[in-house]
């Protein structure tokens, strides 16, 4: 297991550290959380799963065996509930994941723009990274050729994230099944974030999950982006290599050693309304979508591919304005100043494109689009 650097500040964090308090949120990459009445329409919360949600014994390290076979259900098909580790979100999730599977020099590739995490957290366990932009001109498609030339037999893992985060960009089915075929043909593991999968805004757009596909495939997903409940601080890693399981499970007894019980069996009695709650958002996302499109029409100094999945966008600073010679980091931290706007730039998603993300993720946020101009 390789030795770990923590002192090294995440990019937003940086980002934000020197910004005004109270700004407006337009960068949030979780759909507007349910309402309790929203919520308890979908849930019938009876008196006696009341008392298991209230329970303050420790959960198993693991995860209990009925959230395991609740996730299974909601999630996955050829994975078991054996194959579940549930984590403290899924930024937990994949320290596990690389501290427990990557050794010191091991190469890793990473398709770009990312969240931030799969990069540094690889890089954090001693990995050596490599990134394959995505294609901005192209709607950010997939650069086979650049892929197919990066990934050898020395990669020891390659990471995704499709629904994408943060461009909301997102593939087909043959593409994954292309993505694993990679992997399989060069021996490497392949991690996919699938945190946003069920946000597709098409229903029928949704991939299988990786962990599903192929036996050296990690799929990790979380209860604070597509089902838009970050309150719940529940994540999970799906693997099917028993061995490498228990190493994750011994680098998690190093961090939170076992998840809430409440959040917990709330999960239980949430995840069997999955299809309702995601058929929720994307009503929204929808919405919101269309009157960002709207929005987009005034703003001629930006350019975004409207997003297919996720409740967010990249919008790229076009060059031919009189933002030609501003980074995305400049033009954020402007608005932040004088719109009182927070979006986070280009730096915060390891490219080096001009430009921010953007959220549709609560409709109260439109009145606001029409504000991302500087002077």
């Amino acid at each position: 297991m390789a030795q770990t650097d923590l002192t090294t500040e995440p990019a937003m964090a940086a980002f934000t550290r020197s910004l005004p308090d109270g700004l407006i949120n337009l960068h949030s990459s979780h759909p507007a959380p349910l309402s309790p009445i929203e919520l308890t329409e979908i849930v019938d919360f009876k008196p006696a799963q009341r008392q298991l949600i209230l329970s303050q014994d420790y959960a198993p390290l693991a995860g209990s065996e009925t959230l395991r076979r609740a996730i299974v259900d909601a999630h996955y098909t050829t994975a078991k509930a054996e194959d579940i580790i549930t984590s403290c979100g899924a930024q937990e999730a994949l320290f596990v994941t690389m501290q427990a599977l990557l050794n010191k020099d091991d190469q890793v590739i990473c398709l770009t723009p990312a969240f931030e995490p799969l990069y540094r957290q690889a890089q954090m366990a001693g990995a050596q990274l490599s990134t394959v932009p995505l294609l901005a001109d192209q709607q950010w498609r997939i650069d086979w050729p650049a892929l197919e030339k990066a990934v050898n037999t020395q990669t020891r893992l390659l990471i995704i994230n499709f629904p994408h985060n943060p461009t909301g960009c997102h593939i087909s089915e043959q593409e994954l099944i292309k993505l694993v075929d990679l992997c399989r043909q060069h021996n490497c593991w392949l991690l996919s974030d699938e945190v946003f999968r069920g946000l597709e805004h098409q229903s029928n757009q949704r991939l299988s999950a990786a962990v599903d596909l192929y036996d050296k495939a990690i799929s990790i997903a979380v209860m604070s982006k597509a089902y838009g409940m970050p309150a719940i601080r529940l994540g999970w890693i799906a693997c099917r290599h028993a061995q490498l399981r228990q190493k994750m499970q011994t680098v998690k007894r190093h961090l939170s050693i076992c998840g809430s019980r409440l959040d917990e069996n709330t999960a239980i009695e949430i995840l069997p309304h999955s299809e309702t709650i995601f058929k929720h958002h994307r009503r929204q996302l929808t919405h919101n979508r269309s009157m960002l499109a709207d929005c987009l029409l005034q703003l001629s100094h930006l350019q975004c591919h409207l997003p297919e999945a996720g409740a967010t966008c990249f919008a790229q600073l076009r060059s031919a304005t009189k933002t030609v010679n501003i980074s995305g980091e400049d033009y954020a931290g402007q608005l932040a100043q004088q719109q009182g706007i927070l979006v986070y730039p280009e730096t915060c998603f390891v490219t080096d494109i001009p430009g921010f993300r953007l959220s549709i993720a609560d409709a109260t946020m439109a009145k606001h689009y029409a504000k991302l101009v500087i002077e």
